[in-house]
């Protein structure tokens, strides 16, 4: 028999549905006049912010076109999907398109169809959100040696090797000892492997940075900023030091010597950006956490203080991928994101009670729209139609275009079965804040 809670919680989001499918119906959800499906996603064109949430079902990697031509990754994710096999009922999502390529070739693919016209294939920024292989690539026997031999090739160093990259940035470069000596973590293992990539950059003079919490002119437009005054990326965290929201100023939240050794939860000291351009404000944070239950210090809680330096965003990716240990109330009522992004690759993304916190009114009021790059059946069956009823899209590369100046924006969902990349739906255009 059901008790009291269950009948209360299933009322509750019922009731938090109903609102927040207003807002997803309300906006157009067929194609527009100039993105009709199966059309090619309309080129980038100056003045325009692009961001592609990149689907191949190993983990996280977005594209960045900004308004001068400036291009950015964040991420570039690959799994074992052996390793999780081995860990039942877990299911990994399939490769996307599919397994003829490593994931972070198909990501150097994408890259490659959707830079600016004229441009030849290049990254002016490479970011590496947090250590952990569905962020960065994972090393496997089966990984190839690079060109130079000095390291193997997943995720980030098989986009390296494809395409140019100008600046890489992660949370710890150069000496890598936050909150512990890492390079003596994981000797011979994926880590090692990211590391003889950064030792390989730096001694042939290609340039690698540590993220710098609080900062604005660390990631700029390079090609012609003054055009665009009103654009701006701010580094809001990064190791536990998190921005206040005033000026430069940061404040630290993580207690290094508490996380422990190198077993340590990577997550709450991934980077975390603001990107905002005119009205329109848009974060991203890897696998930032927000829970301090399951046996967890109170430190681990790092979206309630983050959130509350941010404030309310348009868009936002959703916080280690839905899993239940983020994507906090306070997180959530401090950013009332109108588009929210979750970039999922096993079946436990999202929590059932991670769906409840996005759909609720009683968090924050107003439209919202939940777009996944990737829903696992079995996610589907097991949480039902609250899933059904609250996302937008389960599947396909989620673009986010906004328009020059950054008054209105408009999203993209595209087909991740092949290489065409063509229009499946387009939602918007929606006014920024």
């Amino acid at each position: 028999m059901e008790g009291k809670t269950g009948v209360k919680f299933a009322q509750t989001l019922a009731a938090s549905l109903c609102l927040a499918l207003t807002g997803a119906a309300q906006g157009p959800a067929a194609t527009a006049p100039d993105a009709q499906a199966g059309d090619a996603l309309p080129p980038w064109q100056p003045g325009m912010l692009d961001i592609h949430h990149i689907s191949t079902g190993s983990g996280n990697s977005a594209f960045f076109v900004l308004p001068d031509g400036t291009t950015m990754l964040f991420d570039a994710g690959d799994v074992d999907r052996a390793q999780i096999a081995r860990l039942p009922p877990l299911k990994v999502q399939p490769p996307r398109p599919d397994a003829s390529r490593r994931a972070g070739q198909w990501i150097a693919d994408y890259v490659r169809q959707f830079m600016p016209a004229g441009r030849a294939p290049a990254l002016d920024y490479a970011l590496i959100s947090h250590f952990h292989s569905d962020h960065f690539g994972k090393l496997l026997p089966s990984s190839p040696p690079s060109k130079t031999g000095a390291y193997k090739l997943t995720g980030i160093m098989d986009v390296a090797e494809a395409l140019p990259i100008g600046t890489l940035i992660d949370r710890a470069a150069p000496d890598y000892r936050i909150p512990v000596d890492l390079r003596k973590c994981e000797p011979g293992g994926t880590l090692n492997n990211y590391l003889a990539f950064v030792d390989w950059r730096t001694g042939h003079g290609m340039a690698v940075e540590s993220i710098q919490p609080g900062k604005t002119g660390q990631i700029r437009l390079l090609r012609d900023a003054a055009r665009y005054p009103g654009f701006q990326v701010r580094n809001v965290a990064a190791n536990g030091l998190l921005w206040t929201g005033k000026g430069d100023r940061t404040a630290a939240h993580i207690p290094w010597k508490a996380a422990g050794g190198c077993g340590f939860n990577e997550n709450p000291f991934s980077l975390a950006l603001r990107i905002t351009y005119g009205k329109f404000d848009y974060f991203t944070g890897g696998d930032i956490t927000g829970l301090e239950g399951f046996g967890n210090p109170g430190w681990f809680d790092v979206e309630t203080p983050l959130g509350a330096a941010v404030g309310p965003v348009d868009a936002m990716t959703l916080d280690h991928h839905g899993n239940r240990d983020a994507t906090n109330a306070n997180f959530l009522r401090a950013m009332q994101p109108r588009m929210i992004v979750q970039q999922n690759w096993v079946s436990d993304q999202p929590g059932g009670e991670v769906l409840h916190r996005m759909a609720s009114p009683d968090i924050w009021p107003g439209e919202r729209s939940i777009f996944s790059t990737g829903m696992a059946d079995e996610t589907r069956v097991a949480i039902g139609p609250w899933l059904e009823k609250a996302y937008s899209s389960m599947a396909g590369h989620v673009v986010l275009r906004v328009a020059p100046g950054g008054g209105q924006y408009e999203v993209f969902i595209l087909d991740d079965t092949g290489t065409s990349r063509r229009v499946i739906r387009h939602f918007g255009p929606f006014a920024s804040r």
